[in-house]
């Protein structure tokens, strides 16, 4: 090998070291867990209501997304309805076809929040809209809780509310 080329290999050698180094140091990636430091998605429930129409239901909740990436909207793709005797799973495309109506909150109309086959709910981080399905359930009378699963993040800070039917 000629002098150029141990210099070459010897610089090369400590740039992968530097770097791997600093790796290290700051993250403990190479050695150790990936880390992300990035915020999960929370989805708040901030009102929810409940009507009867005929054999179904007009379920009426305003849903916020207060924390999380705002690169993407967060999503809710399982919704579960439930009291002490009963309960219900939504999917999401259930989710989309029972959605009749969704009103974006005044402060935030540049902001669209929609629902789909796929997402189910999509809430961009700040914005609130209020979401209207009319479920082809009869809901008889007293007190149901709506959980909104959003992936990635644990049970306890999953969206919960309460409704009563009377």
């Amino acid at each position: 090998m000629d002098r150029t080329s141990i210099i070459a290999l010897v610089f090369g050698i400590l740039v992968i070291g530097f770097i791997l180094g600093t790796g290290q140091w700051a993250y403990g990636n190479v050695v150790g867990p990936l880390v992300n430091y990035s915020k999960l998605p929370k989805l708040e429930i901030t009102y929810i209501t409940a009507k009867d129409q005929g054999n179904q239901t007009l379920l009426i909740m305003n849903i916020t997304d207060v924390n999380g990436p705002d690169a993407y909207p967060a999503s809710a793709p399982l919704m579960e309805i439930y009291n002490s005797t009963w309960h219900t799973y939504l999917n999401s495309s259930e989710i989309a076809n029972y959605t009749v109506k969704v009103i974006q909150a005044p402060w935030n109309e540049n902001k669209k929040d929609y629902v789909n086959w796929y997402t189910g709910f999509a809430i961009v981080l700040g914005s609130e809209a209020q979401f209207q399905l009319l479920l082809p359930i009869h809901l008889s009378p007293g007190t149901y809780h709506v959980k909104l699963y959003t992936p990635a993040i644990s049970q306890k800070s999953m969206a919960i509310a309460n409704f009563t039917i009377s």
